[in-house]
């Protein structure tokens, strides 16, 4: 997807889910990758597995299980892999792929930045150092009338997100500043 820039505008970060996050899924469901064989080798100690039948629909049955596997962790991939946040000296820009076909495109000005908060939860997240930053904000609905909504940004599984959150804060302020000029 190719974003396009204001005059003047400048990307400043560009931003995406920490390798951990994948990495993790890819290792957690390794082990029902193996689990095809060592079943195998737990009925050929308990009945006898030479009946080519048996053995020919159990195979079947652990391809199909392979490549269900396969078709998920890919899909687990792309949806990883196209999202991503840019930040501008004017604007944030998130790029969310919520399933296969279907993505979100958002787009905050700097100006309606309200506060920003960095969670980072259990020990594992502290020492890779990767987190979620929510920015929050403020705007008014014309269409409803309805009183000031906040609404949530959320930078979701990003590396190094307090140094993230530092240098939006200051491109924030820096804009600020600029703009009340």
């Amino acid at each position: 997807m190719i974003i396009e820039l204001e005059p003047n505008e400048k990307i400043v970060l560009s931003l995406r889910r920490h390798w951990f996050v994948l990495s993790s899924l890819i290792f957690g469901l390794a082990p029902v990758f193996v689990l095809p064989f060592i079943v195998w080798f737990v009925l050929s100690a308990i009945i006898n597995t030479s009946n080519p039948l048996f053995s020919g629909f159990f195979w079947l049955a652990s391809s199909l299980l392979w490549l269900f596997l396969w078709a998920g962790l890919s899909i687990a991939w792309v949806n990883n892999y196209l999202d991503f946040w840019v930040v501008t000296n004017q604007r944030i820009i998130s790029v969310y792929q919520k399933n296969l076909f279907k993505r979100e495109t958002s787009e905050l000005s700097l100006s309606r930045i309200q506060d920003s908060t960095v969670s980072v939860k259990g020990v594992l997240q502290t020492f890779i150092n990767y987190g979620n930053l929510e920015i929050r904000t403020a705007g008014t609905l014309e269409t409803d009338q309805q009183e000031d909504k906040v609404t949530v940004f959320i930078f979701q599984d990003i590396p190094r997100p307090y140094e993230v959150q530092n240098i939006l804060s200051k491109i924030h302020y820096d804009f600020v500043k600029g703009v009340s000029n």
